[in-house]
């Protein structure tokens, strides 16, 4: 079955609307509600803890999935993570997923949070993570961490918990075919998901993993309105939010020369400074309207339709959608009653 789901609307909306939102998104008949877990966040807005407002949202549905798009491995200790999820899950009756990545330094630097060797130290965080929820005790010497005689008094309702990784390079897609139960990739074209989950599937090969119950998901921007320039418009001011990385850009076929100093770790190293918002600002600059038209969902009712059909053949099963409007309504009822249905029974 594909599966609809919707990321919450941070930074824009208050911690209230925020469970609004979440509730509503059951209702609308999705499968899922996400939150991005951050700690600062470009462009500026509010940024709230949003563990404590999955739990809300969680202990006010009944079906929904709730999960993070995407947690890092720098900010809190493992075991502390591992005891953090375990109770959301219980909360939700076992519909908890950890949406995990090596993390940004907007996230850390400003604290004096140390960021280094990102990508191992997300893997051995998964490694304790699992770890803590099957294991009655724990003994792991790592490079990261050390635990001794470690235990939780808590486990997952479902365990363990899917882990769901945001892997944008080379060797974080190989990491999540051999490890994780999803993938969940930033914004990109129909005919690049194909290829990365191809490198996916490949990795998993070499491992000697068959990847039946595996959830190749996507967050994506959607604006849909009666007429299509109404729509591209909504998209056109968050460029930089829709094609992050110049690398995807190039990947995806678009010979677009973009300075040095925009350089593709720009998002990975960006700090929410003034210098910051400029340099955000300025790359989107160089984004061309076809990259924002091949990396989204947008346009009337049909041209969305049809583009949720072209990234189902590409391989998505699990959609996240970043619903940006014009009439957010509008948006929601558009695919629960016009597109959601037909993937029902697929």
């Amino acid at each position: 079955m594909i599966k609809f789901g919707q990321l919450l609307p941070i930074p824009a909306s208050p911690v209230d609307s925020l469970i609004k939102v979440g509730v509503r998104t059951e209702k609308a008949g999705l499968d899922s509600v996400w939150a991005a877990d951050h700690l600062l966040m470009i462009p500026a807005g509010i940024v709230p803890n949003v563990w404590p407002i999955l739990g809300i949202i969680a202990s006010q549905t009944e079906r929904i999935e709730i999960g993070t798009c995407v947690s890092d491995p720098h900010r809190i200790h493992p075991a502390v993570f591992a005891q953090m999820i375990a109770t959301i899950d219980q909360i939700s009756q076992g519909r908890t997923i950890v949406g995990l990545g090596p993390g940004e330094a907007m996230n850390v630097e400003q604290f004096g949070i140390r960021w280094n060797k990102p990508v191992s130290r997300m893997e051995e965080f998964i490694k304790i993570l699992r770890a803590l929820w099957l294991k009655d005790q724990v003994d792991y010497q790592g490079e990261f961490w050390n635990l001794k005689d470690a235990l939780l008094q808590i486990k997952p309702r479902r365990n363990p918990v899917p882990i769901y990784i945001g892997a944008n390079g080379k060797r974080t897609r190989e990491i999540t075919g051999e490890i994780a139960d999803g993938w969940l990739p930033t914004p990109q074209s129909p005919k690049l998901y194909k290829k990365h989950l191809d490198e996916i599937r490949s990795a998993a090969n070499r491992v000697g993993r068959i990847l039946d119950n595996f959830d190749p998901g996507l967050y994506i921007y959607v604006a849909i309105a009666e007429k299509y320039e109404e729509a591209m418009s909504q998209l056109r001011k968050i460029k930089p939010q829709i094609a992050f990385f110049p690398k995807t850009i190039k990947e995806a076929g678009y010979n677009v020369e973009i300075p040095s100093h925009l350089s593709e770790t720009l998002y990975s190293n960006i700090l929410v400074t003034e210098k910051g918002f400029k340099l955000y600002e300025e790359f989107g600059n160089y984004i061309p309207d076809e990259v924002v038209e091949d990396f989204s969902i947008v346009g009337t009712p049909e041209d969305c339709a049809n583009k949720v059909e072209e990234f189902v053949k590409a391989g998505v099963k699990h959609f996240i959608l970043i619903n940006m409007g014009p009439n957010p309504k509008f948006v929601l009822d558009t695919f629960a009653n016009k597109i959601i249905p037909s993937y029902r029974n697929r």
